[in-house]
């Protein structure tokens, strides 16, 4: 006999049931012996004692008997607020994990090995599972385990002798809204008999489940006067729990709100009469046995039972309430010694991957695999994956077998790839402990990475179709960085460099904003002050950088005061705040809130508004600068929720083409009808532009290139021969084409504005033909546009 205490939970709710090696002997110590079984409920709850620092929740039996919660007729302790049901806690209605904790700990504590019973489907998700496993961990129970109810009454009847090797065991269990059907099928292993499951339990909805039998006790208790104030102590009376499972039930004394005694007796009640077994809908035909467990009694469990008796090819055999209980109880000795419990198949879990012909499924969990439970499983093979030179990012596509859609998940790499990479991606999981981890390796990048199934987006459509949809792998164009360089902080022949300008200006009492910003905003050689990510070249030293964000601080305070109305120096012009603005993403956040307060007030005046060309700076400002995940957000919903038919090409316009292409998560908050939107926003900005002179072109092809990386979203999206509006866009282009080839004999700024542009048109065709080869398209794009 071992000496380790061990206990086995069935904390369903309904009616809870613990089965433990030990008991408690007043006046000595704990002493291992016979299984003792605890018993909670029917309809369990925990209670809130105490006040304030000393309130404290109690669970098991002794909730049962308090009358903590019981109606106002109790005082202060009825109040409602003070029990919580155990159902809401297995549900996660009240989420709190410490309190589902105390419903555990309230029936036993302090074992070497816990086994709780978790059932199959919704109700024993992956979420539940992992809420349950915390609770065990908060409520200190060592070596804690989940195992489905099917399995522990498959191990009840394995100890009982009941199954033998090989026999195909159908398990009917009771649950929520119904019934299920689990077929196990009894194996040997390390010389013990352990089920295997193969495939989940087949659910069965219909007027049998405990919902609609609490429901209907609950009625009878109530009445013809239906629910109320005056009847609440009737609704939660423990008569309810017991008529509910067809229990003994014997009168019972009640406290009324008002303080008087009420006696409820529901023996009347008859819960075999509201129930009905769909017979012809339990697929036992194969079984060599059949079990069925359920936490009813007397006539209405023999209702139950003859209902499955009918579809069964042998005899039935009915366990008894407290088997489930019993079975992890044998399930948490059987952990303690090192022997098999069961062993589980796992979910299939499938992701998409890339070969020379083209995009197939691959499955990281195979459908016929089974696993023995507690041990961990490693995908044999991963998934071989490969990320494209420049890439920031890397999506997955997942298929979890009952998940109802696919998803996308996105993986950030942190800098963008100087060359291609490979990322291999496999699964762990252990059967019955909550969600899959799903791991991504990078040798190259020396990293590891975890996807999250939760935070993927979901793709509404069949696995099949999507891989279809990906066969054919198109061109995205390559996030825009604007490189920083030395040459702007050099002097030049012309104008002193940043540098010099550091030397003297943080220590001006009247700061030249106006000679900052244009130091910032020139760009030298093709190259910034500071990058369009808010980086410096690594030649600056520390201190530079010092005096550099004295004078940021006090381009913040000259900007706030202007904000605040104040006047003085530096507050009767924008030139802090286009210095602030042409640090890119190096900006202070704040700005990038008061651009967007100012956008937000267009309609009335704003100290950084003192003309229409003001907006200008305003939204391309705001382009340039927006970085965290929290302000983009707020900008792409403030352009989106605009009339975009109204859009002025050098602010909304440039702006959007700023986000979409200096952004790889700006794409992502755009939806197909946005798309379509900013489609017909940039055609009508190329066409405003025909029979011009191009002024006004700037940001229109900037706009298209940076709409076409939506297809980091959708990869079929913006495709010649596929979307439409690839086609109508295509359309524009040649007509731009056309018009720029047929004026040779114009004056000498728009032939400039021509050699640009015409090169430019030519790499977005082949960007919507999916067969873009021009890496710095969009490098190209903004020098071509002058911005």
């Amino acid at each position: 006999m071992t000496n380790r205490k061990l206990c086995g939970f069935d904390l369903n709710g309904w009616r809870d049931f613990v089965a433990k090696n030990w008991r408690s002997v007043p006046g000595e110590d704990e002493v291992i012996g016979p299984t003792d079984i605890v018993a909670s409920g029917p309809l369990s709850s925990i209670v809130r004692i105490g006040e304030g620092r000393l309130a404290a929740w109690i669970g098991g039996p002794q909730a049962d008997i308090a009358p903590h919660g019981r109606g106002g007729g109790w005082g202060d302790v009825g109040s409602e607020q003070r029990r919580i049901p155990v159902r809401s806690l297995l549900e996660m209605r009240d989420e709190g994990v410490e309190k589902l904790a105390q419903a555990l700990v309230g029936s036993a504590s302090g074992s070497a090995n816990t086994v709780v019973a978790i059932n199959e489907g919704p109700d024993g998700d992956e979420a539940v599972q992992e809420h349950l496993l915390e609770a065990l961990a908060r409520g200190k129970f060592r070596n804690g385990s989940l195992v489905w109810r099917p399995v522990l009454a498959a191990l009840f009847a394995i100890h009982r002798n009941q199954v033998s090797e090989g026999q195909l065991v159908g398990v009917v269990s009771h649950q929520r809204q119904g019934l299920s059907v689990q077929k196990l099928r009894i194996r040997r292993a390390r010389n013990v008999l352990a089920p295997e499951r193969r495939e989940a339990a087949a659910h069965i909805p219909c007027d049998a489940g405990y919902e609609t039998l609490f429901r209907s006790a609950r009625n009878a208790a109530v009445g013809a006067e239906g629910f109320s104030a005056r009847t609440a102590h009737r609704a939660i009376a423990s008569s309810v729990g017991k008529a509910g499972l067809g229990m003994d039930c014997y009168p019972e004394m009640l406290r009324m709100p008002n303080g008087d005694w009420e006696l409820l007796d529901l023996n009347k009640f008859d819960a075999s009469e509201v129930v009905s077994v769909p017979s012809s809908e339990l697929d036992l035909a194969d079984c060599d046995v059949v079990l069925f467990e359920t936490l009813c009694e007397g006539r209405l469990k023999e209702c139950l039972s003859d209902g499955m008796q009918r579809a069964a090819p042998v005899e039935l055999l009915s366990l008894p309430a407290t088997a489930v209980a019993e079975g992890a109880l044998e399930a948490a000795r059987r952990a303690g010694d090192g022997e098999p419990i069961f062993f589980d198949f796992l979910p299939r879990l499938s992701t998409i991957v890339f070969g020379s012909d083209g995009a197939k499924n691959f499955d990281l969990i195979r459908k016929e695999e089974t696993l023995e439970a507690g041990r961990i499983y490693r995908s044999p093979e991963a998934a071989s994956l490969a990320i494209p030179a420049g890439q920031e990012s890397v999506s997955v596509y997942l298929r979890k077998e009952e998940a109802p859609w696919p998803r996308k998940a996105s993986v950030s790499l942190g800098a963008p790839l100087k060359h291609q990479a490979a990322v291999s991606l496999w699964v762990e999981q252990k059967p019955a402990a909550g969600r899959a981890r799903i791991l991504m390796e990078s040798p190259d990048l020396g990293r590891n990475f975890a996807v999250d199934w939760d935070e993927a987006l979901e793709e509404e459509r069949p696995w099949s179709e999507l891989i279809e949809s990906l066969d054919t792998q198109v061109s995205i164009p390559k996030r825009l960085v604007l490189p920083c360089g030395m040459e702007a902080w050099h002097d030049s022949d012309r104008s002193e460099g940043m540098l010099t300008l550091l030397e003297s200006e943080p220590t001006r009492s009247r700061t030249d904003w106006a000679t900052l910003r244009q130091k910032l905003s020139q760009r030298t050689f093709g190259k910034y002050c500071i990058s369009s990510d808010g980086d410096v070249p690594p030649e600056i030293a520390a201190e530079t950088l010092e005096r550099f964000e004295i004078l940021t601080s006090k381009a913040l305070e000259v900007t706030e005061k202007r904000l605040r109305g104040e006047s003085g120096y530096g507050t009767e012009d924008n030139e802090a705040l286009k210095f602030l603005s042409w640090q890119f993403r190096r900006c202070p956040r704040d700005v990038a809130t008061w651009l967007m307060d100012c956008i937000e007030a267009s309609g009335r005046n704003h100290p950084f508004v003192k003309h229409q060309a003001s907006w200008v700076l305003i939204y391309q400002g705001l382009g340039r600068i927006v970085g965290s995940e929290e302000d983009e957000a707020r900008a792409m919903r403030l352009l989106l929720t605009s009339s975009i038919e109204d859009w002025v090409w050098n602010r909304q316009s440039a702006t959007m083409a700023f986000m979409l292409s200096r952004s790889d998560s700006a794409p992502s908050y755009l939806k197909r009808e946005d798309v379509e939107k900013l489609t017909k926003r940039t055609i009508a900005d190329f066409q405003r532009n025909i029979g011009g002179q191009y002024t006004m072109f700037n940001y229109a092809p900037f706009l298209l290139a940076g709409l076409i990386r939506w297809r980091l979203v959708d990869p079929t999206a913006l495709v010649i021969g596929t979307d439409p509006l690839a086609d109508d866009l295509s359309a524009i282009i040649e007509k731009t084409e056309h018009d720029l080839k047929a004026r040779r004999r114009s004056n000498m700024k728009f032939q400039t504005r021509r050699s640009k542009f015409l090169p430019i048109l030519q790499d977005l065709k082949s960007e919507l033909a999916g067969e873009g080869s021009n890496p710095d398209l969009l490098l190209d794009v903004y020098g071509a546009s002058g911005t």
